[in-house]
């Protein structure tokens, strides 16, 4: 129904306080009015009062009384762990909301990225995160907690920060990587380490535990510590002068801002003595001499080079090959040298290639040069055993003959002769070459061997040899090898081993034609190839095996025996007539055999010349053929 109201404030009845608004009312219709803050006398409790009256004023129908609380200040917020360093708990933070005003405390608001929290007038969070229950903070870190809080009444406190350094528990030392465990007192080490937690670090030296041995910083040279951050990489330089002699624990230690204390250490050993040579044996067995020549096989194949502690294996150093019966030792190239650490004190010397026979020669390791011969710390080979105070190491050889032996083949002669030089009608009866039918004759014409279509080769099906078909300076192209270098590269004995050594490199190594046991000829292995038929006298290399090969003017072919006097009773070549004019005096050898294109063996008076007159051009002009097994 239809009435009158009036709104009262400071009255507890209808008829005293003062009316803030009143006016007809329709039924069923609602009706807004609004009390200000400002409407109320002071900060407090006020009754509010809503008298509904007949439409005439006269009668009071109902009243109804509500509390109107004015409330100007705002509230405050209590965290219940102080800001602080925490080392040994984490903080469990929880929020407590205290209004000053009556109106009592609405909703709290926190941030721990250390910007501000938000919240409006009616509570909304704004920024940040609206408070339910306890929470906490990162560990090993520090933490700036923010807070807010809004009262009933719409005051909104202001931002209420506390800081929490964490660091709760022993710290991670991770050691990524040492330079050097071995050094001199010269040298230094870095070592490179970070720590999970946040610290100030130091270095000590000997001891069990952070409590005990030097501190870095007391060193000469000292090892200064520093503040290291969480999870970053950290490099510290340790002098070796700081060490002692022999092994030394080197710890790293690190205090957290809440006083725990993580570590870990390495150890470190400081050498400054050189390192030895216990031995030096030849294929296992004798031992290599300085001041004498050793024995050796043409087929020995390594060195071992025994020390006395571990050795830095990453150095691989090589000796050179130097012909000692030659005036002026000239130096003899061998490319597939090679060394490997068998393990970390003992080192190999392979040669990968036959030894040339009759041959005067030494190896030349130069400590004086890089690489050389260091041990871990990087202290150099000592002089002493095999080392001379030059700081070389020269080991002396010789070798003698090859003793494989090589198949006698038919010379393919198919005349027999008188001893006036005649032709005989008939051969039957003679003993003749070409009365001997049975002895087997095995070289073929150029061929690729499987899986080297471009490597052309001349196999030997009886001696079991296989032959380079081209020489220095030619290809194989068109059925024939032709010139591909002008002008051909003619060559001294010093150029023909390198030449045929460096086919075994061949192919990522796997060799020419796939082999890998190229070599200089031997002399007895050279004169397999000569033939007794040909049409310009012995021929010394059959056209049919390689076909192009450069014969234009009495060419000569090396081979790796070295020329040697007939009286040695191991020599076993050719005939006397040639031995007789090998050279040999008090162990010098100045050359070395050959063939001809033409003429079969002959022999070369110096293994630095290329021509047979004096280095001139064309005249008996030295190449070499290659074979291999």
């Amino acid at each position: 129904m239809n009435g009158f109201y009036e709104l009262r404030t400071g009255t507890s009845s209808c008829s005293g306080g003062t009316v803030k608004a009143s006016g007809a009312v329709a039924s069923a219709t609602t009706t807004t009015n609004r009390i200000d803050a400002s409407d109320l006398p002071g900060v407090g409790n006020y009754t509010v009062k809503l008298c509904l009256l007949s439409p005439d004023t006269t009668t009071a129908w109902d009243d109804v009384s509500v509390t109107a609380v004015r409330d100007d200040a705002a509230p405050t917020v209590t965290l219940s762990d102080p800001g602080g360093t925490y080392g040994t708990s984490m903080p469990n933070i929880a929020l407590t909301c205290t209004d000053t005003g009556a109106s009592g405390c609405l909703k709290m608001a926190y941030r721990n990225d250390g910007t501000d929290p938000g919240l409006t007038a009616t509570g909304t969070v704004s920024s940040g995160t609206a408070y339910s229950s306890a929470f906490s903070v990162a560990n090993n870190a520090t933490t700036d907690v923010k807070v807010v809080a809004v009262d009933k009444a719409g005051n909104v406190s202001g931002v209420t920060t506390n800081q929490y350094i964490v660091a709760v528990g022993n710290p991670t030392i991770t050691i990524n990587s040492v330079s050097k465990l071995d050094l001199r007192g010269v040298d230094s080490t870095d070592i490179e380490w970070k720590s999970d937690i946040t610290g100030n670090y130091e270095f000590r030296v000997g001891g069990t535990n952070c409590n005990s041995g030097t501190n870095g910083s007391a060193l000469t040279p000292a090892i200064s510590g520093n503040y290291a951050t969480a999870n970053s990489n950290v490099t510290t330089t340790v002098p070796g002068g700081s060490l002692t002699t022999g092994a030394n624990t080197v710890r790293i230690c690190l205090t957290t801002a809440g006083s725990n204390v993580g570590f870990n250490s390495r150890s470190l050993n400081r050498d400054d003595t050189a390192p030895g040579l216990s031995s030096i044996t030849i294929d296992g067995g004798p031992s290599a001499n300085t001041s004498s020549n050793v024995l050796i096989s043409v087929n020995a194949d390594h060195l071992d080079f025994v020390f006395n502690e571990d050795m830095d294996t990453s150095l691989k150093p090589l000796p050179k090959h130097y012909d000692s019966a030659t005036g002026g030792n000239p130096l003899v190239p061998w490319p597939t040298i090679s060394g490997t650490w068998v393990d970390a004190q003992t080192y190999r010397v392979a040669f990968n290639g036959k030894l040339p026979e009759w041959h005067l020669f030494y190896h030349l390791f130069d400590m004086t040069a890089n690489p050389k011969f260091k041990d871990k710390a990087g202290n150099v080979v000592g002089t002493g055993a095999f080392v001379t105070a030059a700081g070389e190491i020269k080991l002396l050889y010789r070798t003698e003959s090859d003793p494989a032996g090589i198949k006698i083949t038919d010379t393919r002669q198919t005349s027999c002769y008188d001893a006036a030089g005649n032709t005989l009608g008939s051969c039957a009866g003679t003993g003749q070459d070409a009365d001997n039918s049975v002895l087997p004759y095995g070289l073929m014409v150029p061929t690729a061997l499987a899986g080297y279509p471009n490597d052309i080769v001349t196999p030997d099906n009886w001696t079991g040899k296989t032959w380079k078909t081209c020489g220095p300076g030619y290809v194989w192209s068109g059925g024939t090898c032709v010139v591909s270098a002008t002008p051909v590269p003619y060559q001294t004995w010093y150029d023909a081993i390198p030449y045929c050594l460096q086919l075994n490199l061949d192919n990522s190594g796997a060799g020419f034609a796939g082999k890998k046991t190229w070599r200089v000829p031997t002399l007895k292995e050279q004169m397999s190839l000569m033939i007794y038929e040909g049409t310009n006298g012995n021929e010394g290399i059959p056209a049919a095996g390689f076909p192009g090969f450069v014969r234009s003017d009495y060419q000569r072919y090396w081979t790796m025996t070295n020329a040697m006097s007939a009286t040695d009773t191991n020599v076993d070549y050719a005939s006397p007539g040639q031995l007789g004019n090998a050279i040999l005096s008090n162990g010098v050898s100045w050359g070395a055999w050959a063939t001809s294109a033409f003429g079969g063996g002959t022999h070369m008076k110096h293994k630095v010349n290329y021509a047979g007159w004096a280095n001139w051009p064309d005249n008996y002009i030295f190449l070499t053929m290659c074979v291999a097994d």
